[in-house]
């Protein structure tokens, strides 16, 4: 399994996006966006804007299980609730438009981050992900994924066996338990399920902005 992590600029609630029906990413982060594959975990650290007291914080963490284009992402009827109309911190607002993307409006990102979004050109959705924020867990040292500071703004990319994985996902699954109530993953379990057929006949809601 690859593992990207990199270290969180701000958890504001849009990159990543925790509304239901799972965690995606879909603004900022446009390498680890356009490089993952439907498999790999991609970690957060605080770092020392988010967290002076220890940037080797988890903040949150997540398997890909879903690679989706702007345009998938803006039709599926399993996200409409991240649209800016229905969410206080959006990151589904890029409208597919004569084959390219408009930028809907909304309180995130203005049109000076549309290069950098739309450069990412996927959307990442995560099943299972698990979120602590500012103030989550140390990640052990003996999983060997930490970003050293002087890779810290690039990221890094790791590997980690079956094995690792399974005692990583244990230790995740530790931390939720010991997390503060309702802040660790606030979807909660549910499954990011693929759309039905139905769905994908549906057009695209009109944005009320």
């Amino acid at each position: 399994m690859k593992v990207r992590a990199y270290v969180i600029a701000t958890d504001a609630g849009s990159a990543p996006n925790y509304d239901p029906p799972c965690t995606t990413l879909a603004v900022c982060k446009p390498r680890i966006r356009q490089a993952a594959s439907i498999g790999d975990l991609v970690l957060a650290y605080a770092g020392s804007n988010v967290n002076p007291h220890d940037p080797h914080a988890v903040v949150w963490a997540g398997v890909v299980s879903e690679k989706l284009t702007f345009a998938e992402y803006w039709t599926d009827q399993r996200f409409q609730t991240k649209k800016p109309e229905r969410s206080p911190t959006p990151d589904n607002f890029y409208r597919p438009v004569d084959g390219g993307l408009l930028q809907v409006p909304n309180r995130v990102h203005g049109p000076e981050h549309f290069n950098r979004d739309t450069g990412g050109l996927y959307v990442l959705a995560f099943d299972p992900s698990w979120r602590f924020g500012a103030h989550g867990p140390r990640m052990p040292t003996e999983f060997g994924l930490q970003i050293p500071m002087t890779a810290r703004r690039a990221g890094r990319v790791a590997e980690l066996t079956h094995a690792g994985w399974l005692q990583l996902e244990t230790w995740l699954n530790e931390q939720e338990l010991l997390s503060v109530p309702g802040l660790a993953r606030p979807s909660g379990r549910r499954r990011c399920r693929p759309p039905s057929p139905r769905h994908l006949e549906r057009p695209p809601r009109k944005p009320h902005c």
